[in-house]
């Protein structure tokens, strides 16, 4: 397993202040005075969240595996809290994790993904969820259909407005095979990315999109 130096153990702070997105809101309403709070010290993001919970949305043909799938995500998760340098520093052991069945939304994509500046979930919100991790799982069909032959898809699952044409990468989702719970690949590289930690083992190949957004000009595109 990699190890992690001295700077990389503070750079969780830095990982997270790089999730704003300076990116067009025209026609949003204000922020409310009321409205959560961005919070840069943990990967948390969210100053209301008490916790790391993670929603889970799987296909209709694993419904009835939902015990055994879920049952292996908290395992992954376990040996991540066990194996990660940065988990206490990141604002996740402030609370025991949680995880839940069905996310906000339900938006089990159908069609095939592209990596860059890919976004499932709620989108824009004003009231960000409590979840930090949005995990979508596939059957083997509708996984052929949305990522073919590629790896997990790390995308933007909830964005915060946190001031006048500025957003944040409040919640991230990632896109998976049942088949990729408990494998190496997803304990050590997915599963660190989809929370926002840096990944226990870089893979083979990097994917196009890391564990840190990509920032994107006022217009909105992706630079």
């Amino acid at each position: 397993m990699k190890m992690f130096a001295r700077r990389e153990v503070a750079h969780v702070v830095a990982m997270v202040g790089m999730l704003v997105l300076g990116v067009r809101c025209a026609g949003m309403e204000e922020v409310e005075s009321e409205h959560p709070h961005l919070m840069l010290d943990n990967a948390l993001l969210v100053a209301e969240r008490t916790g790391l919970q993670v929603c889970v949305e799987l296909a209709p043909s694993l419904q009835e595996r939902s015990g055994e799938l879920l049952g292996a995500l908290e395992s992954d998760l376990a040996l991540l809290r066990e194996r990660h340098p940065l988990w206490e520093k990141s604002g996740f052991g402030q609370a025991p994790v949680r995880v839940k069945l069905g996310c906000p939304g339900a938006a089990m994509p159908s069609e095939r993904m592209e990596r860059k500046g890919a976004l499932v979930g709620p989108g824009v919100s004003e009231r960000p969820s409590p979840f930090r991790t949005f995990l979508y799982v596939l059957d083997d069909a509708r996984a052929q259909a949305v990522l073919g032959k590629e790896e997990p898809i790390r995308a933007r699952a909830e964005l915060m407005k946190v001031e006048d044409h500025v957003l944040a990468e409040v919640s991230t989702a990632l896109v998976i095979r049942a088949s990729d719970l408990g494998t190496p690949s997803f304990q050590e590289t997915w599963l660190p990315t989809g929370v926002g930690l840096p990944p226990l083992r870089e893979p083979a190949a990097a994917p196009s999109a890391d564990f840190m957004p990509k920032v994107s000009g006022g217009s909105g595109s992706e630079q």
